[in-house]
């Protein structure tokens, strides 16, 4: 980091502290809000339905001051429900922030910090992150990288990645065999956060795939956490400049930038990309492989029947509010419904992609793996315009972040390539202008993914 850069970082006003607790109790407050506004609606739509029936049958003098008792009250119900929940959440903030004045501490132990926390902030935020960030709820996750390594006792250690050179190369060259200018980058999907590449460790010999890269290609691993209720665009925009940042850095330059992502993680990764040689960002010319698990390249059909329901739910008095509510869904789950489209984002022209998709069928041949695929994402919309794809079978969506055949599958592509590990610079040209090949020399437009 330059001298320029360590005088904007002093004079950079320090950020005010965090207060997740009071996030967390704003986020329950809402809940109540968001819920309460469909049962209402509901209740008032079938009321109105039985008085409107009345005065069919000649009762309506005699029901209308019924009616309107029955509306004031349930409305004044209602509306002391949502008071009470805000209330609640405003108090709650508000006591947390006296408690932590009174006991002289400057800053919050993050409930992210802990992987429980960050379990519940992940979801919620892929739920409604775009909405927290409007209203600027201290929950909503930032976008930030973490390192992963296993300790002394065999437990996995993750901890928020510095941003100053020398407090990164301490963290990261923690083994001497470790190559400081191989990175890996391994990227979560909805609802997920770098927690939840270790869903299933009990299969995997109690390394994920993080730690076992580290071990057995020496590479660095570094997970992102991100909002995954943004707009994938957006996200995918937000890490090309942070790994802009990074690389600027970096203690030592980087020779080789491989990318991993679960889910819409893979999306992400696509965006940043993109972004980056529209950009000319040069972090892009370091990256040599690109992973996607389980990526909805063609759209998730779940999400698109998500989006049909609301739709639906919107055309009658009774359930018109429900369909508001679904409405309500993120950002990013409804850019999950198309996916990304390879004219608009093609894939990274000098860097070569491959995935693994899952299927629920004990062979991916089985008619129902086309339809069902892993529950969440077909086989089809996983492999995308990819060629090299491994299926695999009698599995699921989530069996995909710790998998031991995945595993094999990303020793194999992220092992250390001597002739292509030989410090050559790569140039990227705008996606208009003729690929360029890992040799440096201009590869034939003939549109094929390599």
């Amino acid at each position: 980091m330059s001298a320029d850069d360590a005088q904007d970082d002093e004079r950079r006003p320090l950020p005010a502290p965090r207060n997740e607790v009071r996030g967390a109790a704003g986020v329950a407050s809402e809940t109540v809000d968001i819920v309460s506004r469909p049962v209402e609606g509901t209740h008032r739509a079938i009321s109105d339905t039985v008085f409107a029936t009345l005065r069919k049958v000649g009762l309506g003098p005699a029901s209308r001051p019924v009616q309107v008792l029955h509306d004031g009250i349930t409305g004044g119900v209602y509306t002391a429900v949502r008071g009470i929940g805000h209330a609640a959440g405003t108090g709650v903030g508000l006591a947390a922030e006296i408690y932590r004045t009174a006991s002289g501490r400057t800053e919050w132990t993050p409930i992210t910090s802990r992987p429980a926390g960050a379990v519940i902030a992940g979801a919620v935020n892929g739920l409604v992150g775009d909405h927290m960030v409007a209203v600027s709820n201290d929950l909503a996750v930032p976008m930030a990288l973490h390192t992963s390594t296993i300790d002394a006792e065999g437990e996995t250690r993750h901890a928020a990645l510095p941003m100053e050179t020398e407090a990164i190369r301490d963290t990261v060259a923690d083994h001497p065999d470790r190559d400081l200018g191989h990175v890996v980058l391994f990227v979560h999907g909805l609802g997920e956060t770098e927690h939840a590449w270790r869903l299933a460790d009990e299969d995997s010999a109690g390394e994920g795939y993080a730690e076992r890269i580290a071990s057995s290609v020496g590479a660095v691993p570094l997970l992102l956490r991100y909002n995954s209720g943004m707009r994938i665009a957006h996200n995918g925009a937000a890490l090309s400049v942070l790994l802009a940042e990074l690389t600027e850095r970096w203690p030592v330059p980087i020779r080789r930038l491989d990318l991993v992502g679960h889910s819409m993680g893979g999306l992400v990764l696509r965006h940043a990309c993109h972004a980056a040689v529209v950009a000319g960002e040069p972090w892009v010319r370091a990256v040599r492989r690109m992973v996607y698990l389980g990526s909805p390249h063609r759209g998730a059909p779940l999400a698109h029947q998500v989006d049909r329901l609301a739709g639906r739910l919107a055309k009658y008095a009774q359930s018109r509010t429900w369909g508001e509510f679904l409405d309500r869904r993120s950002a990013g789950i409804r850019d999950l419904v198309a996916g990304v489209a390879d004219t608009d984002v093609p894939l990274l022209a000098h860097s070569t992609h491959h995935g693994v998709a899952a299927a629920i069928t004990a062979s991916e041949h089985h008619p129902l793996a086309t339809i069902l695929g892993d529950l969440l994402v077909p086989v089809d919309s996983a492999r995308g315009a990819i060629t090299d794809v491994e299926t695999l079978p009698s599995s699921h969506h989530f069996h995909l972040l710790n998998d031991p055949r995945v595993h094999e599958h990303l020793l194999r592509w992220l092992a250390a390539d001597p002739e292509q590990d030989d410090g050559a610079d790569l140039a990227i040209a705008p996606t208009v202008q003729p690929a360029v090949s890992p040799d440096g020399e201009d590869a034939p437009d003939d549109g094929a993914v390599r």
